[in-house]
């Protein structure tokens, strides 16, 4: 899979000017409770080996570890030469994000060289959190961050419109189709359109399927030939966007992986009462 994404990559780098362009893999944090800094390390070389300019950070609240391993993360990022941003996960944690403890994230790591910058200024995304929208006012002023928020909950235009606009750029979850048909970029172009020229972040992703009762998740997205024909949509389409974010490097519960397999990362099959580990022998890294 790496490979193929390092091909199809190098495909759309030939194809269209797009040198400006980044391309993001979205990685859960949560999944790295026995990560060191070399085991970050490993995981950043097959990022960039692939051609991937930044892992987002996906981070929820009141997980235990996050402080240790946003730690090695950096640590490894910046041996590497990698860029890191942060994802604050405002669905998956205890509560959503309390607003002082993002500005306080923000305002240790963002000024790092391994912090990933636009126009520069430290770039911040979301899982969701429009209810949050207000805060990103005061935590925009504090940090003078870069936001780019996924709040495909509401849509395109009601997202742009949030907090009154306080989003620099929105990311867009809907990376499958819809029951039996096929992807279009339907929702790219919508996004495009209500962003009024504001940069547009959008989703890549090679399978979807969930089963963990747990977490009341059990369903399939059709995904057959999807890394493939998105990858020619992103090339296709009639406007460029400009980041793109692979959903995912190491989400295992959910089957988008692009990285390696880890038995070290399979916590989410235990927790979300899986009736079998589901992606163990079926590497997505070919």
């Amino acid at each position: 899979m790496l490979l193929l994404g390092a091909l199809l990559l190098a495909a759309l780098l030939t194809a269209r000017s797009v040198e400006s362009k980044s391309v993001f893999a979205h990685f859960m944090v949560g999944n790295t409770e026995k990560f060191d800094v070399t085991n970050w390390e490993d995981n950043i070389i097959l990022a960039q080996q692939a051609h991937i300019d930044a892992f987002a950070l996906n981070i929820a609240h009141g997980w235990k570890y996050n402080d240790q391993q946003i730690s090695n993360a950096f640590a490894a990022a910046s041996a590497r030469g990698f860029r890191l941003f942060f994802s604050f996960d405002y669905a998956g944690g205890d509560v959503p994000w309390p607003m002082a403890e993002v500005k306080a994230l923000i305002q240790k790591y963002g000024s790092s060289a391994a912090h990933f910058q636009y126009n520069g200024k430290p770039f911040v995304s979301t899982f969701e959190g429009p209810d949050n929208a207000e805060d990103w006012k005061s935590i925009k002023a504090d940090t003078s961050c870069f936001f780019i928020p996924d709040w495909s909950s509401l849509g395109a235009g009601p997202a742009a419109r949030a907090g009154d606009g306080v989003a620099d750029g929105l990311f867009n979850w809907a990376a499958w189709p819809y029951g039996q048909r096929n992807m279009t970029t339907y929702i790219d172009a919508s996004y495009n359109q209500m962003l009024g020229g504001k940069p547009y972040m959008m989703p890549v992703s090679p399978w979807f399927f969930t089963n963990l009762p747990g977490y009341s998740k059990n369903w399939l997205w059709k995904s057959g030939d999807l890394w493939y024909e998105r990858w020619k949509q992103v090339v296709s389409m009639d406007f460029e966007p400009e980041f793109l974010e692979i959903i995912s490097w190491n989400d295992y519960g959910e089957s988008h992986y692009i990285g390696p397999l880890d038995n070290n990362q399979y916590e989410a099959f235990s927790v979300g009462d899986a009736p079998f580990n589901y992606v163990k022998g079926m590497p997505h890294d070919g």
